[in-house]
């Protein structure tokens, strides 16, 4: 019977869950026209018809879900039939999304966008009502007009993060080629609706459990204490989310460290150093935590390993949130790269006087001396060409020109970042030089790496060597192979440890033609340009492509102690369930089961790396954090329909823990317990 104050604990689960299906209706309705449109190649006015079309039947159907939840099936009934052709709908319109597939993506749209809209419709009438006759009345009437405000609040507010958030992430993530990703769009507000059907399904007592069918044929304690086990490992299902998440310090955390300045009070810590913070907080939290979890029992708060499991699931979230935003700082550190079907050229003025740089899609541009001009978001489809003008003044600095102009015909290729060095050739006239692509990729280590791009324009010196020498004697040689004609000489890039560099640039007819100090920090990307005239060295400069790691590598400690504050709740508590839940036959394969899903953890965490989705790192780390969530969602509801063995001595229990009892019917603990 409904105490008259309390909430029936039905109406929460109904609350929750239309959030989510709100969240899926309306984020699938906001990107749709422009699905339509760019997708399915739909005109403006046939997209605006079909929108509507779509909008006008999720709003017919209602009357169907009404006749049917009041004169034959019940709302519940109604309600999962209903949801579930809304689900199907949700999967054909994300399948419908994937170009890879070779499928027709009008006729999967079209029956996808139906089921959808039968789907939603059907269930409109019903959740409403559903949840109000939770309600004993008269006794609870304040309640239950307190229900339909926060039920109205619930449907405006999981339209709004879902009219915000799936346009996000439509656009934040590339896949499958394309640079918004409409499957996850669709897939997204799909999963949010399996969350929906999930929270809506009612449990209800059956007689049989499928397990029942092996009476007679084998022992009967064999097959309780199978019921028991069976129970436990449905229960383990969500876990593998959580160690996705968990074993990601050894791959893209460490990835994140190589970003950063692991310079420690003059101590240089390298990113897989990083990992052994984990290990260290552990040992101190651990005894901090058996101090604790005394205090909160007091409290009636994480009484049981399944809460303590729970909120460990969504700290290691908020580790990954973390970890996302720590990401987003980084990426401004990070070179700007040319995305799909843009291209991008350097040009480096090497000549000690500014040249103007024609262009006709870019017009007119003046690069002076030494300086680097980018040409950025050149539209090109695999490759394209272009061309372009270089124009210096007849006389520039000590240089006389016989030609100051010089026309270039350069091969952008998509992706990609060309090198032009514009210098003097050995017949006075303006030259271009054009290098290999830059590679801006910072190196994983963390070290410095540079290039040397050497322009040999005279034949007075032979047997060219550039040195980079350590105070400690430790030094790094580029021999630049002779040539009779004007050339450019690339070296392979080079890792460099931190630090002040001695650069002298030698020949066999003199000792030292160049001298110079250069600093190289942690993870930049150098290009050193050199450039030859007459009987010595005229130009050299040291270029930063990419800036060095600037962010202290100390800023990853609180996302650290959050994955160990998740870890101790989550690791610690699951083994103490596995083992004291399990039948005392069945202990280590209750505890091998719960290591099994570490190993479907870092399936998924393969699985999500191999589909690429994201450009950035940082919405894939914002991916997992929601991920969890949601996960945990999952495991508090599975939880909640647990019921504890109770522990008589070490090894043995006088009654059953069990899921769902429509899953599971085992028998009822509460009556053995009084037995």
């Amino acid at each position: 019977m409904h105490q008259e104050n309390a909430y029936p604990t039905a109406v929460f689960c109904i609350i929750a869950t239309e959030f989510c299906e709100r969240f899926s209706f309306c984020g699938l309705r906001t990107i749709l026209s422009l699905y339509l449109r760019n997708i399915l190649l739909f005109s403006e006015n046939a997209s605006t018809v079909i929108y509507h079309i779509f909008i006008m039947i999720c709003y017919i159907v209602p009357v169907v879900g009404a006749i049917c939840a009041d004169m034959y099936f019940g709302r519940y009934s109604t309600i999962r039939n209903f949801a579930i052709i809304y689900l199907l709908g949700n999967f054909l319109m994300c399948i419908a999304a994937v170009p890879t597939i070779d499928i027709s993506p009008m006729s999967f749209s079209a029956i996808g966008l139906l089921l959808i809209a039968i789907g939603s419709g059907g269930i409109k009438p019903c959740v409403a009502a559903f949840g109000a006759e939770q309600f004993s009345l008269p006794a609870q009437k304040d309640l239950l007009m307190h229900f339909f405000s926060i039920f109205y609040f619930t449907i405006n507010l999981g339209g709004f993060v879902g009219m915000t958030m799936t346009p996000i992430m439509k656009k934040a993530v590339s896949c499958f080629g394309d640079d918004s990703c409409y499957a996850l769009g669709f897939g997204f507000p799909a999963v949010l609706m399996m969350l929906s059907i999930f929270g809506k399904v009612q449990r209800k007592k059956r007689t049989d459990h499928w397990l029942d069918h092996a009476n007679g044929k084998f022992n009967p304690q064999l097959i309780q204490d199978m019921k028991i086990v069976s129970a436990i490992l449905l229960l383990y299902t969500p876990l593998p989310i959580f160690w996705s998440l968990f074993d990601q310090q050894g791959s893209r955390w460490t990835f994140q460290a190589s970003h950063m300045d692991g310079n420690i009070m003059g101590t240089q810590i390298t990113p897989d150093q990083m990992q052994v913070v984990n290990p260290a907080m552990v040992l101190i939290i651990i005894p901090l935590f058996d101090k604790i979890y005394p205090c909160f029992s007091k409290f009636n708060i994480l009484e049981n390993s399944l809460h303590r499991m729970a909120l460990g699931g969504i700290i290691a979230g908020t580790a990954f949130l973390a970890a996302g935003v720590l990401e987003l700082t980084l990426e401004k550190t990070y070179p700007d790269l040319p995305s799909k079907h843009r291209a991008a050229v350097n040009l480096i003025n090497t000549l000690p006087c500014s040249l103007k740089i024609s262009c006709p899609l870019y017009g007119v541009q003046v690069i002076n001396a030494s300086e680097i001009f980018r040409f950025k978001d050149m539209v090109c489809q695999n490759y394209s060409m272009y061309k372009m003008v270089v124009e210096a003044p007849a006389k520039c600095g000590d240089l006389h020109f016989n030609k100051n102009k010089l026309e270039l015909d350069i091969v952008s290729i998509e992706y990609q970042i060309e090198s032009v060095l514009i210098g003097i050739n050995q017949d006075h006239d303006v030259a271009a030089f054009i290098t290999d692509p830059v590679d801006f990729k910072k190196s994983l280590s963390g070290t410095a790496r540079i290039r040397i791009d050497y322009m040999k324009s005279s034949q007075s010196h032979h047997n060219v060597t550039v040195t980079l020498k350590r105070p400690n004697g430790l030094q790094d040689v580029y021999f630049v192979h002779d040539s009779n004609k004007s050339t450019l000489a690339v070296s392979a890039y080079m890792e460099l440890a931190q630090g002040v560099y001695e650069c002298v640039i030698r020949s066999s007819e003199v000792q030292i033609l160049f001298e110079k100090h250069f600093h190289f920090e942690l993870g930049g990307v150098y290009s050193l340009v050199v450039r030859e005239n007459n009987e010595g060295i005229s130009f050299v400069k040291l270029y930063t492509m990419s800036m060095p790691n600037t962010i202290n590598i100390l800023w990853q400690v609180p996302q650290y102690f959050l994955i160990s504050l998740a870890e101790i709740m989550f690791g610690v508590a699951g083994l103490e369930f596995s083992f004291t839940q399990a039948p005392r036959s069945m202990k280590t394969v209750t505890i091998a089961g719960w290591y099994l899903s570490v190993a479907f953890g870092n399936l998924l965490v393969i699985i999500i790396t191999q589909l690429n989705m994201f450009r950035s790192q940082a919405h894939e780390f914002f991916l997992f954090a929601i991920l969890i969530v949601a996960d945990m969602m999952i495991f508090m509801e599975m939880a909640s329909n647990y019921k504890f063995v109770q522990i008589v001595d070490s090894s043995t229990a006088t009654s059953v823990g069990f899921l769902s009892e429509e899953l599971f019917s085992i028998m009822d603990t509460e009556e053995d317990t009084e037995s």
